[in-house]
């Protein structure tokens, strides 16, 4: 059988072959088959004469280029061939047409691309073979775009870098400015970072791709994204769901625009297409990451906002991981300066007592009543300052592990400041400092609270002015109305508290840290953990040389459950 007959054979089948009249009825099977093969093939085929003139151009080559076969029939080949490729591929045909291969893979020691109908280029891998015939030299080419698996490369490696960037740091804000750095220029021009803080939308960081434009993109950081309700960050937030805005209209600016002042902003960084993707980690919404094109040729799709999505999980983990490590120095810090002021608060009383104890041990055996009484009051009051710092400490420690019980009655609000003045009265008297208090007589009657802790939280206010006060002061216990709640203020006429401080005084042990405090610094903390357990809010207003207003708010009809 001849090389022939066994090809016939195996291409289009022994009774096909046997029932064929002819060599002329077998090749047109052949060709049969051949161009079906050619025609479903999702790569481009695509044959050329002697003169890179194209003879063939299959279906796939149509689907992958844009032209249909008739357009580009005849024409030479390099009209598929991007210019700067072009004198490479005729470099590489004259070695291919000298060589004695038959066949080889095109582009091996350099990329490859083609062009589209519309001019876009894309990258390819190909193969080429030679075939000489009657009427001349043949050379086909199966040609494969591979932008999809490029762009997944390059995301696998976009993301492998991003890792390894947002790894370097364990401090939250370089973490949350190497995101912002990360997606450009590769995924964005200009992006944003708002971080859900206190309930609220804070943008914390910004950034550019051109340094010129930069300081443009810093000052979006004072528009806040909550100033309208339209803007994808909030709603991204909120949902849990990307945003992306395929084509930015100036309509939806001036739907997210804060001021005239915002909106000229945006229009000045000249956004086309954005995405706004969630920052989640371990199932807590951190904020929203924005991210935004300016070019005309990149309009954001569904792979972009994938990409965007696992960039920002990778970074949501990152940057919880910074925060959760700050948490974890500041708890170490904390603990240091409790175990510090703790030792020192409670050492001072533990000196008193042993030195009193010792003291009146020798008086007791000299028969000196008087004295060891006077010194026996002396233990009992160290005493009872060392058990008040341990109270204070364990009642820190169950508002913080929300394990503390109210017992809530309808109380008067006139009794409520009348017993807080008169329990405080007497020791005012004795530093001679004036001790008043006034209801409003507009505000409610009652309260449903937990009386005691209202008296704790009024002893601790006035405890604290009188702390302060000097010989002639005076301290005005208040309750006024305001919407639905009753508001208690504690008023001295002090030395005030510089407008630097304020924001700190209701921290723990801040007051222990200033120069010139008064006792450990849990007093204001507790006033503030049981008027939040009330479901009120604490407030302070000073002006140093003219006094301090301590004020807390609580629900006059507050049905809150414990």
């Amino acid at each position: 059988m001849t090389l022939l007959s066994r090809l016939r054979r195996l291409l289009i089948g022994r009774d096909q072959v046997d029932d064929a009249t002819g060599t002329d009825a077998a090749l047109r099977l052949l060709r049969a088959r051949f161009d079906r093969m050619v025609e479903i093939s999702a790569d481009a085929i695509i044959s050329i004469d002697e003169r890179q003139r194209i003879i063939l151009f299959n279906r796939g080559a149509e689907d992958i280029f844009g032209y249909h076969r008739d357009e580009v029939r005849g024409q030479h080949l390099e009209m598929l061939i991007p210019e700067q490729f072009r004198q490479f591929h005729r470099a590489h045909m004259q070695a291919f047409a000298a060589g004695a291969d038959a066949a080889r893979r095109m582009g091996e020691r350099r990329e490859i691309a083609g062009l589209r109908k519309g001019g876009q280029e894309f990258p390819a891998e190909a193969s080429i073979s030679r075939l000489d015939t009657p009427t001349g030299r043949i050379y086909t080419v199966v040609l494969r775009d591979i932008t999809d698996r490029k762009k997944a490369e390059e995301t696998q490696r976009f993301l492998a870098d991003s890792s390894a960037v947002l790894a370097r740091s364990l401090d939250y804000r370089t973490t949350l400015a190497g995101l912002a750095r990360l997606a450009l220029p590769h995924l964005a021009d200009w992006c944003v970072i708002d971080v859900l803080q206190d309930g609220r939308l804070h943008r914390t960081e910004a950034a550019h791709a051109d340094p010129a434009l930069d300081p443009m993109v810093q000052d979006l950081k004072q528009f806040p994204p909550e100033a309208a309700r339209a803007h994808p960050s909030v709603t991204v937030v909120e949902t849990g769901e990307p945003e992306l805005i395929e084509n930015v209209s100036d309509s939806f600016l001036e739907a997210i625009a804060a001021s005239p002042e915002h909106l000229a902003t945006l229009r000045r960084l000249e956004p086309r297409s954005l995405m706004v993707v969630p920052l989640i980690a371990r199932g807590r919404t951190l904020g929203a990451f924005g991210l935004f094109s300016a070019r005309a040729d990149r309009r954001y799709d569904a792979d972009d906002r994938l990409l965007a999505t696992e960039l920002a999980r990778r970074a949501a983990l990152a940057v919880d991981n910074a925060r959760l490590y700050r948490q974890a120095r500041e708890a170490v810090a904390a603990r240091d300066e409790v175990l510090s002021i703790v030792s020192h608060d409670l050492g001072n009383p533990l000196s008193a007592i042993r030195v009193s104890a010792r003291v009146l041990e020798r008086l007791l055996e000299a028969g000196n009543l008087e004295q060891a009484r006077t010194q026996l009051d002396g233990i009992r009051g160290a005493a009872l300052q060392m058990e008040r710092l341990i109270r204070d400490l364990l009642e820190v420690r169950r508002i913080e592990t929300g394990r503390l019980r109210l017992v809530r009655r309808r109380e008067a609000v006139d009794r409520l400041v009348d017993e807080a003045v008169r329990c405080l009265r007497d020791v005012a008297r004795e530093q001679d400092v004036s001790v008043i208090g006034r209801v409003n007589e507009e505000v409610p009657a009652t309260v449903l609270v937990d009386a005691d802790r209202v008296q704790q939280i009024l002893s601790n206010l006035i405890g604290n002015a009188l702390k302060h006060a000097s010989p002639g002061d005076t301290i005005t216990v208040t309750a006024d109305p305001a919407d639905d709640a009753v508001v208690f203020s504690v008023r001295d006429t002090g030395p005030g508290i510089p407008a630097e401080h304020l924001p700190h005084v209701f921290d723990r042990f801040w007051q222990a840290s200033q120069q010139g405090s008064h006792g450990i610094g849990l007093g204001l903390a507790i006033v503030k953990g049981l008027t939040e357990a009330h479901g009120g809010a604490v407030a302070v207003d000073s002006e140093p040389g003219v006094g301090s207003v301590f004020s807390f708010t609580i629900p006059a009809m507050s049905e809150q459950m414990d």
